[in-house]
């Protein structure tokens, strides 16, 4: 009941402010992405730095150009010492609020081990929240579908892979019938279920009637929106639905799957995913990786041996659990990592900005977002210290997989 009156006063507070003057951050910009076909990656990356740079409303403490370069889509070919042999790609979809950055580390390592990645930059993405209040859950399966169809005319084994919002988007593109089949998918932290809001997202489109906005948060992240959007949550309601029946509508799945999550998601359930690669994706290559307190016993009734636990309780670098947005960032990120400009207080927990910086090292804690007091001082993890674990079971899982593409 605390949720839906969350959403409740939501809505009426959207009514109240809906005649209020936005500022340009919260209004969408002069343009937007479309969904033509991608025929040249290179002017495709081209014409994605015209509209980042149209519409982008830079946050403060960093160059405006380099906010634009992080923002972009872009390709990693294979290391210069690889074979001409079979040419493998892997096309890579971020998640909702967030911009292909993200995927920065993971690219760079299965680079050097062969593999060609590409990112796009999904509709609404990269520039101003104001750009989500017009985003379409359509808009973002054709971006999808297009820049795997091209991936696929230039490789020889082609896979899909998405985090979050993106995680469901590739599995509803990869288990349709649309297209070049992937030779397999990875999938890290999915929205396949979310937690909390996830039985009412249908309120979304009628909460977007009276004004834009679920919260309007300070903007001080240059590759991911803090501000979220009721039109956000309609849309990503719209994929969740896509890629449940997806999933649910076959008993037996036989893609190859690789899963990656962590115990303390505030945004995933974990227990829908591990259900959903337990009982339906049979593909005996398939893996996934969990990152739990292994203090605690895993329920015997989620046992599969396909399964692999890293410990996420890590005391001597003050890490209590993994985030959601922590897992595909390696420890030496520029923006994220040990030390780095959003490592410390960006998402602080039940405190205030001020009040985080000025804690001593000491004392400040990282886990995941929660919205009720903790024993000690947290702010949101934004780093995987097992993240070379992580791209290596990736690597493995892509050079291992077999799989006879359907035309």
């Amino acid at each position: 009941m605390t949720i839906l009156r969350n959403w409740l006063v939501l809505l009426v507070l959207a009514a109240t402010t809906a005649c209020a003057t936005s500022t340009q951050l919260y209004t969408p910009g002069p343009s937007t992405l479309g969904t033509e076909p991608v025929t040249d990656f290179d002017r495709y990356v081209a014409s994605v730095k015209a509209y980042v740079d149209t519409n982008l409303v830079p946050v403060e403490g960093f160059e405006r150009e380099q906010q634009v370069l992080w923002n972009l889509p872009y390709r990693l070919s294979p290391a210069a010492d690889c074979n001409s042999g079979d040419r493998t790609g892997l096309l890579l979809v971020h998640g909702l609020s967030d911009s292909p950055f993200v995927f920065r580390d993971l690219a760079r390592y299965l680079a050097d081990q062969c593999v060609e990645v590409r990112t796009l930059l999904l509709q609404g993405h990269g520039t101003r929240p104001g750009d989500m209040v017009t985003a379409s859950a359509d808009v973002w399966r054709d971006q999808v579908r297009n820049h795997f169809a091209a991936l696929s005319q230039d490789v020889d084994r082609a896979f899909i892979g998405g985090f979050s919002l993106g995680g469901a988007l590739v599995t509803d593109y990869a288990l349709s019938e649309t297209g070049p089949r992937p030779a397999g998918l990875i999938a890290v932290a999915p929205a396949w279920q979310l937690n909390g809001l996830r039985d009412y997202l249908w309120l979304a489109p009628i909460a977007d009637v009276f004004g834009d906005f679920v919260e309007k948060e300070p903007e001080l992240n240059p590759v991911k929106y803090e501000s979220f959007s009721f039109n956000a949550g309609s849309q990503i309601g719209d994929v969740i639905s896509a890629a449940q029946s997806r999933i649910t509508q076959q008993e037996s799945l036989d893609i190859p799957l690789f899963l990656a999550a962590t115990e303390a998601d505030s945004v995933i359930n974990l227990e829908y995913l591990v259900t959903q690669f337990r009982e339906r994706f049979t593909n005996p290559g398939n893996a996934m990786m969990v990152f739990r307190d292994t203090r605690k016993s895993w329920p015997d009734t989620q046992a599969d041996e396909r399964i692999r636990f890293l410990n996420s309780y890590l005391p001597d670098a003050n890490i209590l659990e993994f985030s959601h947005q922590s897992l595909l960032i390696a420890p030496d990120n520029e923006l994220y990592g040990l030390g780095a400009p959003l490592q410390r207080c960006l998402e602080p927990n039940n405190i205030s900005l001020e009040d985080c910086q000025q804690l001593p090292e000491e004392d400040l804690w990282f886990s995941a977002w929660h919205d009720t007091e903790r024993p000690v001082f947290t702010s949101r993890l934004t780093y995987n210290p097992w993240f070379d674990d992580l791209a290596q079971a990736i690597g493995s899982f892509i050079k291992e997989s077999e799989y006879t593409k359907v035309p």
